[in-house]
């Protein structure tokens, strides 16, 4: 035997009596292969869970863009339609401005072509029938129903009541609010007795006949203590002390005249 057969047989020997001593168990293979199948799965099924958590991530932002998408898209059609309600506001206020305007505008040409038919100043002069001699001066007009003497004499109220009977006519008595202004726009710069005094036994203001009146006499705010005669200025209709000097304003009432030229003749 050469030295080679030895070395390979001792060689073979070596190998067999190893594989002898440490054997290959088939259990122990097969449980490392399902021990690398299930860190695989588990790897899996994590790289899983990360792509589904990043992707509901995406989707819930992608909400959100279309959620404030939507609310910049409604937010002009609120804005036009408080816009649309602020216009419509607007356009009904300027309406009723132009009805009340037309109105004031239809009032004040009333007025005025009122003013154009029914002033006609002339001045006159009255004889008194109790003082005959005493002739009595001033000027008149007439509008609607009334004639308006305006006694330019500065007496005293009762002085300006008798006077105002003495030559047929009364003391002014004012019917409703509408012939107050209309008469504050005739009076020239200064202040007339009228037909209006309280009345001690009633407590009452009153007018010289004794009749109704529309007047608001509340808006004049009279205080009898301070006087208990009623005087007529261009600014205002207030009382005064009865022993004061001013003009009168007497009327006569057109529908009156046939009575009076009928007790005359």
């Amino acid at each position: 035997m050469s030295n080679q057969e030895v070395i390979y047989l001792n060689s073979r020997g070596f190998e067999s009596s190893s594989e002898s001593q440490n054997p290959i168990k088939p259990n122990e293979t097969q449980g490392s292969r399902e021990v690398g199948h299930k860190v695989g799965l588990g790897i899996l099924c994590l790289l899983l869970m990360m792509a589904i958590s990043i992707w509901l991530i995406y989707i819930f932002q992608y909400s959100q863009e279309i959620y404030k998408l939507q609310r910049a898209l409604n937010n002009p059609h609120q804005e036009n339609s408080t816009m649309q309600n602020d216009n419509y506001l607007m356009e009904e206020m300027l309406k009723n401005k132009s009805i009340d305007y037309d109105a004031l505008k239809h009032d004040l040409d009333t007025l005025n072509r009122t003013l154009n038919r029914c002033y006609q100043e002339t001045k006159f002069v009255l004889d008194s029938k109790q003082h005959r001699g005493k002739r009595v001066e001033g000027h008149w007009f007439c509008c609607g129903i009334k004639c308006y003497y305006f006694i330019m004499d500065n007496i005293h109220w009762n002085e300006c009541e008798q006077t105002c009977r003495d030559c047929s006519l009364s003391l002014l008595k004012i019917d409703d609010d509408d012939e107050l202004k209309f008469l504050q726009l005739q009076i020239k710069p200064n202040t007339y007795w009228i037909g209006l005094s309280y009345d001690t036994r009633t407590k009452k203001w009153q007018w010289s006949d004794g009749g109704p009146s529309k007047l608001d006499l509340n808006t004049a705010k009279f205080d009898h203590k301070t006087g208990r005669c009623a005087f007529l200025s261009r600014a205002r209709l207030d009382n005064d002390i009865c022993d004061q000097f001013y003009p009168c304003i007497c009327e006569k009432r057109l529908d009156n005249f046939a009575d009076s030229y009928r007790s005359k003749s």
